[in-house]
């Protein structure tokens, strides 16, 4: 199924070849979570990140069970630094 992809900063270096304004429409398995999407393009699992779907917030527990649909945005983005 298709879904779209988006993130920002140090994390576009996870964007597939061809992507554009730090997004991508992306092929995943069937009802994939985001833990299964971070695997595929590369992202460590473990760390902090900003993660939406479909614009609402995903808890860290929920996001191994959360199951994707077609056509669904999932965002990632890297934490937030600064003063």
């Amino acid at each position: 199924m298709r879904i779209t992809f988006k993130t920002a900063g140090i994390m576009a270096k996870y964007l597939p070849a061809g992507s554009r304004n730090n997004m991508a429409d992306i092929d995943v398995a069937s009802g994939a979570s985001p833990i299964d999407v971070m695997a595929q393009l590369g992202i460590p699992t473990v760390g902090t990140y900003l993660v939406t779907h479909n614009g609402m917030s995903v808890p860290t527990a929920q996001r191994p069970g959360l199951s994707l649909d077609e056509n669904d945005t999932l965002a990632i983005m890297p934490p937030l630094k600064g003063g």
